[in-house]
């Protein structure tokens, strides 16, 4: 059964807002709005054959760019746990 995607956004909206202004430094709307959907589609794809684990992916805004890391804990009890990374300006690469 698919979730409610505004019942979950708003259960999670106080801490998602909380944990982009540490981040960011403001409750961006872009970041935070990524945030949520990352989250609904991992939790909503836990129920299907083969179910999403993580999401990486960058946000641009006015300020920079920042890199979203959203893993679901499918172990957690209840369901609906996610570890969250935010990091801004992210470089990575091989070198050789």
């Amino acid at each position: 059964m698919a979730l409610n995607s505004d019942e979950f956004k708003h259960r999670l909206l106080p801490q998602a807002t909380t944990l982009v202004e540490k981040a960011v430094g403001t409750a961006n709307s872009v970041v935070l709005e990524a945030l949520l959907d990352a989250c609904y589609l991992l939790e909503n794809s836990s129920n299907s054959n083969a179910p999403i684990v993580a999401i990486e992916r960058d946000v641009r805004t006015d300020t920079g760019t920042y890199h979203l890391f959203v893993r679901r804990l499918n172990t957690s009890i209840p369901t609906g746990k996610f570890q969250i990374l935010i990091v801004r300006e992210l470089a990575s690469g091989l070198i050789q």
